[in-house]
């Protein structure tokens, strides 16, 4: 057998140029490569159309295969031109040359194995909402609440070193904790990735996506498919971040919305939220009605969250907090006491 034209995996060379080869694998690679110039040569072609395709950074950072096979397509028709051409090439260049060919084309078809086939075959699991917020799991054992008009899209198995999900619409995810599968979730062509946390991923069709972290740390990014840059931003608990419409850019968030998972588990969250807004949101979400006995109430600002408790519970924490006091009419709470403006005038 010739050694030089040995076959080798295309898979195989992918897991040693990314690092994931076994040291039998590794191995393995090594000696082809010392068995001709030709074979490194291959590897080098291969690496450098990973590299114009994906950096050679393991997803989620996304790969432009169609590119890749456009640049391919190029390199072919120059071939076809050169062919058709009279000027007279040495056979052994024309040899070269045909091999070079021959042999990214048989990378390129590794690199669609690898990254287009799997997704195409994977049997697919869709989670809907319809009109109600339902609650569901994943296979990690990752918790997930949907809002209302929400898909996810997973594979019935998780890929071995990534757990990876679609998203349209709005749903608030408690992710298993596993540093070697981080979780990542596509909503368009933006990514949020994390290896273990909670946070809440608002993305509907046409809107500004927007990401809250409740716990732990996550990663929200955009990857240019004509350049493949990266843009990308931190988010800490209680921080959030946004992605409008059209844009290719991730940023933070300075003003925070204290509904913004109400959908999720009746949760409010403010933060030095005056007591106009409060009780604005209060009459809202519970149907009732809050008068105050002196305007300056209102200037009072308040710093707790509320989850899933009872508009009794909400107001008698508000009331002990700056001592005030309350009597409840039906659906109308009045409110009195004096107020906050000359603390805050004085603080």
């Amino acid at each position: 057998m010739n050694k030089e034209s040995e076959h080798i995996d295309p898979k195989l060379l992918l897991r040693f140029l990314l690092g994931e080869a076994t040291p039998n694998e590794q191995r393995m690679v090594e000696e082809w490569l010392q068995l001709s110039e030709v074979n490194q040569k291959l590897l080098d072609q291969y690496e450098a159309i990973w590299a114009e395709t994906g950096k050679l950074t393991p997803s989620p950072v996304a790969v432009d295969t169609k590119s890749a096979w456009e640049k391919m397509s190029e390199k072919v028709d120059q071939y076809e031109k050169e062919k058709i051409s009279p000027k007279i090439i040495p056979l052994k260049s024309r040899f070269v040359w045909i091999s070079g060919i021959a042999a990214s084309i048989v990378i390129l078809f590794g690199i669609y194995q690898l990254i287009l086939k799997p997704s195409y075959q994977t049997q697919k699991v869709y989670i809907a909402s319809a009109q109600e917020v339902m609650e569901d799991s994943l296979p990690d054992g990752s918790k997930i609440t949907l809002n209302a008009n929400t898909k996810i899209t997973y594979p019935k198995q998780f890929a071995k070193n990534e757990r990876r999900i679609k998203l349209s619409g709005e749903a608030y995810f408690e992710v298993e904790h596993n540093k070697e599968k981080p979780f990542i979730i596509e909503a368009e062509n933006a990514f949020v990735q994390v290896l273990g946390t909670s946070f809440n991923v608002k993305a509907y069709e046409n809107s500004d996506l927007e990401v809250i972290v409740t716990d732990g740390l996550v990663k929200v990014f955009v990857v240019d498919p004509e350049t493949s840059d990266t843009s990308a931003i931190l988010l800490r608990k209680g921080e959030k971040g946004k992605i409008a419409a059209n844009e290719m850019k991730p940023v933070y968030v300075a003003e925070q919305k204290p509904d913004a998972i109400f959908w999720m588990d009746y949760t409010l969250i403010f933060n030095d939220a005056d007591l106009r807004k409060v009780f604005s949101l209060l009459k809202n979400y519970y149907n009732i009605e809050i008068n105050v006995s002196d305007e300056r109430i209102y200037d009072c600002r308040l710093t707790t969250t509320f989850t899933n408790n009872s508009i009794e519970e909400i107001i008698e924490v508000i009331t002990a907090t700056f001592e005030f006091e309350y009597k409840k009419e039906n659906n109308t709470y009045t409110i009195t006491g004096n107020g906050c403006a000359e603390k805050n005038t004085t603080s």
